[in-house]
């Protein structure tokens, strides 16, 4: 990603160079159609980071990380996603944040112009960290990390206890049935 960034703004800057060697010469009117050239691509190198930090997948607690240098991005201990991870929590979250493994495969062409063998995509999706199985759907996947079964358990368990959420009876003394 970063090389995009460098050579837009490498661009940018032969540009400029351009069109100062086109005013010292004389020529105002190119310079100027140069420099016009220019001031269209200054917003797109944050554009570009704007639109990869968007499109893959992070940990959230450190944010958006494509904006820092390359010597940086090496420091950091995050664990790497390949092209193909970021393609697919991208076609998830295109699809509403979940997805059917038919659907991963239709959005991996069309957005990205890339196919897969359905078993080698069911392998690298139980194997990602930052995708998991909607639970009761096979074959569906999230980027939302579900609640634990032990989360869900109690939810259950509540709801039958107490189905119509009736308070119980406040406890006192004459409501007890001596025995």
């Amino acid at each position: 990603m970063s090389e995009f960034v460098e050579n837009v703004k490498t661009a940018l800057a032969d540009l400029r160079a351009w069109a100062q060697k086109n005013r010292d010469a004389g020529r105002s009117e190119s310079a100027d159609k140069v420099e016009s050239l220019a001031d269209l691509l200054e917003g797109v190198p944050q554009e570009l980071i704007r639109l990869y930090g968007l499109t893959s997948s992070l940990p959230a607690e450190l944010g958006n990380i494509h904006d820092l240098p390359p010597e940086l991005q090496a420091e950091l201990s995050v664990a790497k996603t390949d092209e193909l991870e970021d393609q697919l929590v991208t076609v998830i979250k295109a699809y509403g944040d979940q997805a059917s493994l038919d659907q991963i495969l239709v959005g991996l062409f069309r957005k990205f112009q890339v196919t897969q063998k359905r078993r080698f995509l069911q392998n690298k999706l139980y194997r990602m960290e930052t995708i998991w199985g909607v639970p009761g759907k096979k074959g569906v996947y999230t980027s939302t990390e579900p609640t634990t079964l032990a989360e869900e358990f109690g939810k259950v368990r509540e709801t039958f206890a107490n189905p119509k959420g009736v308070k119980p009876p406040p406890d006192d003394e004459d409501s007890e049935i001596p025995f």
